[in-house]
């Protein structure tokens, strides 16, 4: 058998398992070479949104057992009563806020992944411009202005923007059908409204909203079972015992803890924060005035007239 005869037979096995797993339309978009792309970024989008979703139900029902805990647990003041010790309430919150942070995990870095292929940036965004010179003398801000405009016109003078090529009708019909059957998974997954939003052309923010608040839910958790975990401590000094439902109640809160850290991070980078990388479109001579009639744009001419250090 022939390499191109061994590639084929394992392209028909591989085809032949995978329509057993997934239906035969959302297959096809998703390999298609033109609007593969696009369609695997929609998917993990509807995942994204059935994450956020399981993640915000999960972390409702872990607030509500901590709130049983506290009734089980906490002092009978009318009664002059000490607290019980009963930990199976808050030990089965931290289990519960324990998936619930692994969720949330799953949704920042569909975040990530998804910034990474589909910006929701302005399309006229196309970075900065540095300005570069030898000497302590600058120009002044209108100058530079000026220059730096001079070098736009330059550059879409000799750069024309590429013409964008029309999917052809074949990948159009693959991408509709692909679509139509990850929506149909959407439904089923109780995410309609949600993945659509997740999936337009502005889902990231979309998203970074919905993440907002799942921040704020983890922090709701990790407060509270810190709170379970103090108690816990104080019962077992007073009870002379191992403080072992303290410690996993206090390392819960700390996986949470990280969960908020990690996504603020997560958020501050999305939004184009400090840290954010920075597109760099060009440089410009930013020195004192040249001669009359010397370039300002970044060409070979202008750094061939730029003086030597």
């Amino acid at each position: 058998m022939t390499t191109k005869e061994r590639i084929r037979s394992a392209q028909q096995e591989a085809a032949k398992l995978a329509v057993k797993t997934a239906p035969e339309e959302l297959l096809a978009g998703a390999a298609d070479d033109e609007a593969g792309l696009e369609v695997l970024a929609a998917m993990l989008a509807h995942e994204v949104a059935a994450s956020h979703r399981l993640m915000q139900r999960i972390a409702a029902v872990s607030d509500d057992m901590l709130n049983y805990a506290e009734d089980v647990n906490g002092p009978d003041e009318a009664a002059a009563l000490p607290a019980c010790d009963d930990p199976a309430a808050e030990l089965a919150a931290a289990r519960l806020a324990a998936v619930a942070g692994r969720l949330m995990e799953q949704v920042r870095l569909g975040l990530v992944a998804l910034r990474r292929l589909r910006s929701d940036l302005p399309a006229d965004d196309e970075g900065i411009w540095l300005a570069y010179r030898y000497a302590d003398e600058k120009c002044s801000p209108e100058e530079l202005d000026r220059r730096i405009a001079a070098a736009k016109a330059a550059r879409a003078a000799h750069e024309p923007p590429a013409p964008k090529a029309e999917p052809s009708e074949r990948s159009q019909m693959l991408r509709g059908l692909a679509l139509e059957a990850a929506a149909a998974l959407a439904q089923e997954a109780g995410v309609p409204d949600l993945a659509w939003a997740a999936a337009d052309r502005s889902g990231v923010r979309f998203l970074s909203r919905l993440f907002t608040y799942e921040l704020g839910a983890v922090h709701d958790l990790a407060m509270r079972l810190a709170g379970c975990a103090d108690r816990a401590f104080d019962r077992a000094v007073a009870s002379e015992h191992e403080p072992a439902v303290a410690l996993l109640l206090a390392a819960a809160a700390a996986r949470l803890g990280d969960r908020f850290r990690r996504g603020l991070l997560t958020l501050q980078r999305l939004a184009g924060g400090p840290d954010g990388p920075t597109k760099i479109a060009g440089m410009v001579w930013g020195g004192p005035e040249r001669q009359p009639g010397a370039p300002a744009n970044d060409g070979t001419d202008a750094l061939a007239a730029v003086p030597a250090a």
